[in-house]
C-alpha cells in the first residue's frame, strides 16, 4: 500500500461534504499543496489530461475485436472445404470491411473541416495555464501539472479542465453550466452542502470543467482530473447516435429479424421436401441482405450537411441538430417592438412564424404574423404549440419548435425549444445555449437550414428504401426458390445485395440539394418508419418479384431444357431493376449526378459479363442470353421504375 492509495477513491459525494472534511479527505489545505507533495502526487497520478488517442489506429483495429469478423472468416472456411464458395465470403467481407474503415476516416476529415475556423472555437477551449496557490504562494503553472487536492484560484473568463469543491469566492461570481447542459448565469457559493443525490448541475458548491468564469473571483481545490471530471463521465454516457441513427438502427433489427423468419421458414419448407438447404445460400443471404455500414454513412451525410451550412456561415452545433431542424413545424422569433420583420413564407411546407413581442402592444405585427405576448406565460405556450401539435399530427415523433433569441434572457426558452437559433452578434451565453448559429440577424438564414435538415433526412431515406427493398426481394426470392424446390445461386445473391446495390444506392446521398423540399408536407421528415414507406416498400419489392417471376415462367414452363436460361433472364431482371430503381427514387437526373452514372455503368458492365462470358457464367451459374431475351429481361426490370413514377404522381 503506497502514500497516496487514499487518491484512488475519488468516487465521493464532495457536494455533500463540508469545506474541512473535503481538504482531509485529500489531505490538502487552505494554504495548498507543497510543491514537493505536489510532484509526488503527478508522478502517482499522471498528468491531468484525456488520454491521447489514435482515431486512425483504432479504426483499423475496430474489425480485429469484432467477433463477427471471426465468425465470417470460419463460416467461409468451413464452406470452403465442403466444395462450396467461401471464398467470395471471404471477399464481400474484406470489401465491406474496407469500406467501413473508408467511410470512419472520411468521417474524420469532414469533422475536422467542418470544425476549422469555427466561431467560437477557440474560446471554447480549456484554459493552458492555471493559477495554483502551493507552499502558500501563488504560481502559474500548466493546467496538466494540476493534481487531486491542489487549490486553484479562477477569474473571468477562465476554463477549467477540472472539477472543484469551492473553498471561497467573491461577491460578484457568476458561472456559465451552458456547455454541460446547466444554466447561463448560475451564482455559487462555498458555505452550502447537499444531498448526496443532488444532480451535479444543481450543487452550487461545486464548479466542473468545462464551465466558464462570468464574473467574479473563485478558490476552490481540485477534487477529479482527467477522465474522472464530471464532463467527461457525461460525454461517456451520452447515446451518440441521433435521431435517425436510432431509426436505421430500428430498420436494421427488422432486416435481422426477416432474415431469422426467411432462414427459419427455408429450413422448414426443405425439410418438408426430405431435401438439405444449401448452408452456402443461407450464408450468402444473411451477407448479401445484412445492412452493412448504413450507421456510419448516417454519421457521414451529417457531416456533409453541416458541412454545406457552414459553407454559407450557418453554424451548427453537433450533427443530431440537423435531424430536429428536418421536423421544425414552428419557428418562434423573439421580436423588439420596432423590428421590422422579413422572413420567407414556408407556409407550403407546414412551417408557421409565431413570435414572441417584447411589449403589451401586439397589434404592430397582427397582420404579418400571428404574434403573442413574451411576459405571458411564454414556456407554457411553447409546452402547448408542442404538445397540441404532435396530438393532432398522430405521430409519436413531436414536431419540433425553433426559437430565435437575441437576450441573455432568452435563454430558458432557447433550451426548452427544440431548436435554439442566434446569430452571432450574441453575447457567447447565448451561443452555448443555442444549437444553429446565423451569420446575422436575418431570418431568411433559418429557411436555408431547415432546407438542408430535410435534404440530410431526405437522402438517408432514399437510400434506406433502395437498400431495404433489394433485401426484403432477395430474402423472398430465397423462400420462393426453397419453396419451389429451386436454389437461387449464392453469387447472384452476393452480387445483387452485397455490391451491386450499395454501387447505385451510397450516390443518393451525394446529390445536391433539392429546393423542392422546404415546400413539402412536413410530416415527410418526421420519421423514416411512416406506413407511406413502408407501402412503398411493399409495392416496389411485389413489382420486382412480379416482374422476376413472369420473365422465369414464361421461359421455363416446365421444361428442364430451358431452365439455365430462364434462371438467367430472372438473375438480369433482379439485377437491373435495381438500377432502374434507382433512377426512379434519385431526385436529379442520373446524367448530373456522375456518381450515379458511374455506379449505373459499372453493374451494368458487369451484370452483361456475367451472362455473357462463359468463364463468369461458369461461377455465377448462368448461359448466354439472345438479344430478344435481353430486352425482354430488361424491360421487365423496369416495372419498379414504372411503380415508383405512380406513386410519385398519386
Amino acid at each position: 500500500m503506497t502514500k497516496f492509495d487514499f487518491l484512488s477513491d475519488i468516487q465521493k459525494s464532495w457536494h455533500y461534504m463540508d469545506v474541512e472534511q473535503v481538504l482531509a479527505a485529500l489531505e490538502s489545505s487552505t494554504e495548498g499543496l507543497s510543491y514537493v507533495n505536489a510532484r509526488q502526487r503527478l508522478r502517482y497520478l499522471g498528468a491531468n489530461k484525456l488520454p491521447r488517442s489514435r482515431p486512425i489506429s483504432k479504426i483499423l483495429l475496430q474489425p480485429l475485436r469484432n467477433p463477427l469478423t471471426y465468425l465470417l472468416l470460419g463460416s467461409a472456411i468451413c464452406l470452403q472445404w465442403n466444395g462450396a464458395e467461401g471464398w467470395a465470403l471471404i471477399l464481400i467481407g474484406g470489401l465491406h470491411g474496407a469500406v467501413g474503415l473508408g467511410m470512419s476516416l472520411w468521417s474524420i476529415k469532414t469533422r475536422e473541416k467542418v470544425s476549422r475556423d469555427r466561431p467560437q472555437r477557440r474560446q471554447n477551449e480549456p484554459s493552458n495555464s492555471v493559477i495554483v496557490i502551493r507552499d502558500r504562494e501563488e504560481m502559474e503553472l500548466p493546467s496538466r501539472d494540476l493534481v487531486l487536492g491542489d487549490l486553484l484560484v479562477l477569474r473571468e473568463g477562465d476554463r477549467p479542465n477540472v472539477d472543484l469543491r469551492i473553498i471561497e469566492t467573491s461577491a460578484d461570481l457568476l458561472v456559465n453550466q451552458t456547455n454541460l447542459g446547466g444554466e447561463a448565469i448560475c451564482p455559487k457559493q462555498a458555505n452550502f452542502t447537499f444531498e448526496e443525490k443532488t444532480p451535479a448541475l444543481e450543487c452550487s458548491n461545486m464548479i466542473y470543467a468545462g464551465t466558464e468564469i462570468s464574473t467574479g473571483i473563485v478558490k476552490g481545490i481540485v477534487i477529479a482530473t482527467g477522465r474522472s471530471t464530471q464532463e467527461q463521465v457525461a460525454i461517456i454516457k451520452e447515446k451518440p447516435f441521433s435521431g435517425m441513427h436510432f431509426e436505421l438502427r430500428q430498420l436494421r433489427q427488422v432486416w435481422i429479424g426477416l432474415l431469422i423468419l426467411v432462414t427459419t421458414s427455408a429450413i422448414a419448407f426443405a425439410w418438408q421436401r426430405g431435401i438439405i438447404i444449401n448452408a452456402m445460400t443461407t450464408a450468402a443471404l444473411i451477407i448479401s441482405t445484412y445492412p452493412q455500414n448504413l450507421l456510419r454513412i448516417a454519421t457521414q451525410v451529417q457531416l456533409f450537411g453541416m458541412r454545406d451550412l457552414a459553407k454559407q456561415r450557418l453554424w451548427v452545433r453537433f450533427p443530431s441538430v440537423l435531424d430536429t431542424i428536418a421536423k421544425v413545424t414552428t419557428i418562434v422569433p423573439i421580436l423588439e417592438s420596432d423590428m421590422v420583420l422579413d422572413f420567407d413564407d414556408l407556409s407550403r411546407g407546414s412551417i408557421s412564424w409565431r413570435g414572441l413581442i417584447r411589449t403589451s402592444d401586439i397589434q404592430s405585427f397582427s397582420q404579418v404574423i400571428e404574434t403573442y405576448s413574451y411576459f405571458d406565460a411564454p414556456q407554457e405556450r411553447m409546452r402547448q404549440w408542442q404538445g397540441d401539435r404532435r396530438i393532432r399530427s398522430g405521430q409519436k415523433s413531436l414536431n419540433a419548435v425553433a426559437v430565435i433569441g437575441h437576450d441573455v434572457e432568452d435563454i430558458p426558452l432557447l433550451r426548452l425549444a427544440d431548436v435554439g437559433i442566434c446569430d452571432r452578434t450574441c453575447r457567447k451565453e447565448l451561443q452555448d445555449s443555442s444549437e444553429l448559429i446565423l451569420p446575422k440577424e436575418d431570418f431568411h438564414y433559418v429557411a436555408i437550414a431547415i432546407l438542408e435538415g430535410r435534404a440530410t433526412f431526405d437522402r438517408l431515406q432514399r437510400m434506406a428504401l433502395l437498400t431495404s427493398t433489394s433485401s426484403f426481394t432477395l430474402a423472398v426470392l430465397t423462400l420462393m426458390d426453397t419453396a419451389a424446390g429451386f436454389s437461387m445461386p449464392p453469387l447472384q445473391l452476393l452480387w445483387v445485395g452485397a455490391i451491386a446495390t450499395p454501387i447505385v444506392a451510397f450516390p443518393l446521398v451525394l446529390e445536391p440539394t433539392h429546393q423542392s423540399l422546404l415546400f413539402q408536407p412536413a410530416h415527410r421528415f418526421q420519421t423514416m418508419l411512416r406506413p407511406s414507406n413502408y407501402l412503398r416498400i411493399l409495392l416496389a419489392v411485389t413489382a420486382t418479384i412480379t416482374a422476376i417471376s413472369i420473365v422465369f415462367w414464361l421461359k421455363y414452363q416446365g421444361q428442364a431444357a430451358m431452365f439455365s436460361q430462364a434462371r438467367s433472364m430472372a438473375f438480369v431482371t433482379l439485377g437491373f431493376s435495381q438500377i432502374f430503381h434507382a433512377c426512379a427514387i434519385a431526385r436529379q437526373s442520373m446524367f448530373s449526378n456522375l456518381p450515379l452514372l458511374f455506379g449505373i455503368f459499372f453493374v451494368a458492365i458487369f451484370q452483361i459479363a456475367f451472362v455473357q462470358i462463359p468463364w463468369f457464367g461458369e461461377i455465377m451459374a448462368t448461359v448466354p442470353l439472345t438479344g430478344v431475351e435481353w430486352m425482354i429481361a430488361i424491360l421487365s426490370a423496369t416495372a419498379v421504375f414504372w411503380v415508383q413514377e405512380l406513386i410519385k404522381a398519386a
